[in-house]
């Protein structure tokens, strides 16, 4: 996202995945004293399903869509190539979204919407693949990439209207790709001296391949009177804010380009989320969630499975609630499953984003760190859009084919500690020439390489209860009060641009510190920040469970699914800030008794 204005990306993810292990704010029996365990030779447990993409061309399954994109596209392409500055490139990109929103809150509906929308995006290259329209001034503006990119189709499959619609919007995208042209190539001209960069686009071939149009099917009574009884529920104890709510989508795109690829991709997904909140009466505004993904609306929890959620997020709460404030801390932390996924996410995963080697304005941390060890040699991580479920959970960042046409396909980046890939788009960089296919966006947006199922693996690893063993001789070693255990983290944020530190943080919701002795406590308010090969570096050793964290991540290409999967880590030290208690009080007035629950 834009902070304040200042072309600094700093890239935002939420959501959340399946419950993480549950630690009891009860003080179990003291753990006795154990030498330091060396890591056994057992790679963490990862059951995948993969669904690889097939070719597909079959008449009866195909739009009329998608043929009056490929004409329109031959043709103008044609006429294009003729220029004085001609077109080498063009793609269309034509994004049909169904979303439906329901909420209810406190038993009653407060959301209804169920909106259509339709969106083009086309993109024309000038120039040569060598050197383009797209290619960063020097003066770090962004003439040439302007933020909004989308155009309008009118609805239906009348050839002559959604025809006119390409032509005016080629011709306009034609245009401001000359304008920036003529500054690349000034920028060039002034700059002689500059030291050569890879070319501005990497060609690929052509893929032809139609889903078959997939349908948005479920019944709205029912959810609507579901969400009411949830949300009902869900003001217990403490919380005064109780919201249940679902999002479905039904998604069709069409993208046809000049390399002659055709593809026609229809799915659908859906979101359902339980979300409790209260006001500490220091002001701190706490809050719950839990999220859950599915492809389709039954793919959602049943109403036995609701409730746990609503069990979990209430008690959490009332617990928060509680919860004194933490201090700064440095020293060292478990990451459960879930909260070592955002960790990835976070510190490596937008990091090893292709594109962000060669932006002038990027910090490139791992520009030169290809063939380096950068954590330890028994932990790999890859990144595979093509994974259905991992250890029988959905993946939320799964697809077959990219928004710049070219396959998802699984790319090593980490391998036994060293780095070897990133993930790439179709901006080329030194020694990755080709796409791996990770070029997504919203509509609108121009795409650049984006994570989509981020995987953690190990070959060393231990039991669960021997990590938290682990913590305690860390914290004796290091002379700590206690230790730290992050069983649940809503999302983080992280900096890649030169002109602010290459840090990170993420915002950790369920935090306990662990005592020599054993017991636990939960505290609130606090953030965890550092640096990326530091905190890399730090990981000492990881459990044998994996869990999922999915969710929505925003960088410049705007909001995109991803997953992101790992192990328990154990941190030998991590950094611990105060985070921001607003000055405010909780309402004067008590809440009505008769929207709140007593716990059973």
């Amino acid at each position: 996202m834009l902070l304040g204005g200042v072309a600094i990306l700093i890239a935002s993810c939420s959501g959340g995945g399946k419950p993480p292990v549950k630690v009891t704010t009860t003080p179990p029996p003291p753990l006795p004293e154990v030498a330091k365990l060396e890591l056994p030779a057992i790679p963490a447990k990862i059951v995948v399903t993969a669904s690889a993409p097939t070719d597909n061309d079959v008449p009866g399954q195909r739009s009329p869509i998608l043929d009056i994109l490929k004409e329109e596209n031959e043709r103008e392409m044609a006429a294009l190539r003729a220029k004085p500055d001609p077109a080498y490139y063009l793609a269309y990109q034509l994004v049909e979204q169904r979303v439906v929103s329901l909420e209810a809150d406190g038993g009653a509906l407060v959301t209804d919407s169920d909106d259509l929308q339709r969106n083009l995006d086309v993109e024309v290259r000038v120039g040569s693949p060598k050197v383009d329209n797209t290619r960063q001034l020097s003066d770090e503006s962004t003439l040439n990439n302007p933020l909004t990119r989308r155009g309008t189709v009118p609805f239906g499959e009348d050839k002559q209207a959604i025809a006119s619609a390409l032509w005016l919007e080629t011709d306009r995208r034609y245009r401001e790709s000359l304008s920036s042209l003529g500054y690349v190539r000034q920028d060039l001209q002034t700059l002689k001296k500059r030291a050569e960069t890879a070319p501005d686009f990497a060609a690929d071939k052509a893929e032809i391949h139609v889903d078959p149009p997939t349908k948005l099917e479920f019944d709205k009574a029912l959810w609507v009177e579901r969400l009411k009884r949830c949300s009902a529920k869900a003001l217990r104890g403490n919380a005064t804010r109780g919201t249940c709510g679902v999002v479905f989508q039904q998604n069709t795109t069409y993208l046809v380009n000049s390399e002659g690829s055709q593809i026609q991709q229809s799915w659908t997904n859906a979101q359902m989320s339980v979300s409790v909140g209260v006001k500490a009466d220091d002001g701190m505004n706490l809050s719950r969630l839990e999220q859950r993904f599915g492809r389709t609306p039954a793919d959602l929890p049943p109403d036995a499975d609701v409730d746990v959620m609503i069990h979990q997020v209430t008690t959490d709460l009332d617990a928060l609630h509680k919860a004194p404030l933490a201090e700064p801390y440095v020293g060292p932390a478990i990451l459960d499953g879930r909260a070592a996924g955002v960790f990835f996410h976070e510190v490596f995963g937008h990091r090893i984003e292709g594109h962000r080697q060669k932006e002038l304005t990027s910090g490139q941390t791992f520009a030169s760190y290809v063939g380096k060890d950068i954590a330890p040699d028994w932990l790999s991580v890859y990144d595979d859009a093509q994974l259905v479920t991992l250890n029988g959970i959905q993946l939320n960042g799964f697809y077959r084919y990219d928004d710049e046409g070219v396959r998802a396909r699984r790319v090593s980046l980490i391998d036994k500690g060293k780095l070897v890939g990133f993930l790439m788009g179709r901006n080329p960089i030194k020694g990755f020439p080709s796409s791996n296919g990770h070029g997504r966006r919203s509509p609108g947006l121009p795409p650049v390489a984006r994570q989509g199922n981020l995987v953690v693996e190990v070959s060393k690893s231990v039991e669960r209860a021997d990590l938290e063993k682990m913590l305690l001789e860390e914290v004796k070693k290091q002379n700590r009060p206690y230790g730290m255990i992050f069983t649940d983290i809503s999302g983080g944020f992280t900096n890649t641009s030169a002109f602010a530190p290459q840090a990170f943080k993420v915002n950790p919701v369920m935090a306990y510190r662990l005592y020599p002795d054993g017991k636990r406590e939960l505290v609130r308010g606090i953030d965890i920040s550092g640096t990326p090969l530091v905190a890399l570096q730090s990981i000492r050793a990881a459990s044998r469970e994996i869990e999922t964290f999915n969710g929505v991540c925003g960088a410049e290409s705007g909001w995109v699914p991803v997953s992101a999967s790992a192990p328990s880590l154990l941190i030998e030290k991590l950094e611990i800030e105060k985070g921001f208690v607003p000055p405010d009080r909780p309402p004067l007035l008590d809440p009505p008794s008769s929207i709140r629950q007593e716990k059973p």
